[in-house]
């Protein structure tokens, strides 16, 4: 029985005001967490500090952007988001399918 692999591509909006780690380093922790969930992350990129079009908050009215492009069983989606939930550091998680 062959497993079907699914490509991601999730998209954070990344939270660092009280926190002393950098953006490298959180998507290096999001990486391994991707890793042990079973998916593999094929590609990142950093997108930088971005405006919010509307600001819930006017204390957090931006915030860093950033990409990981990811391959995997078709419950890695699910079971990052679920891992990741608690971590201050993200405040966004989106996800596409590919």
């Amino acid at each position: 029985m062959s497993v079907t692999t699914n490509q991601y591509k999730f998209s954070f909006i990344l939270d660092l005001r009280d926190s002393e780690d950098d953006v490298a380093k959180v998507l290096e922790d999001i990486k391994e967490t991707i890793a042990a969930v079973g998916g593999e992350a094929t590609d990142s990129e950093e997108l930088g500090m971005r405006d919010f079009a509307r600001a819930a908050d006017r204390r957090f009215a931006q915030g860093h952007y950033a990409t990981i492009d990811v391959s995997g069983p078709g419950s890695v989606d699910h079971d990052l988001k679920v891992k990741l939930e608690h971590d201050k550091r993200i405040n966004r998680i989106f996800v596409e399918t590919a």
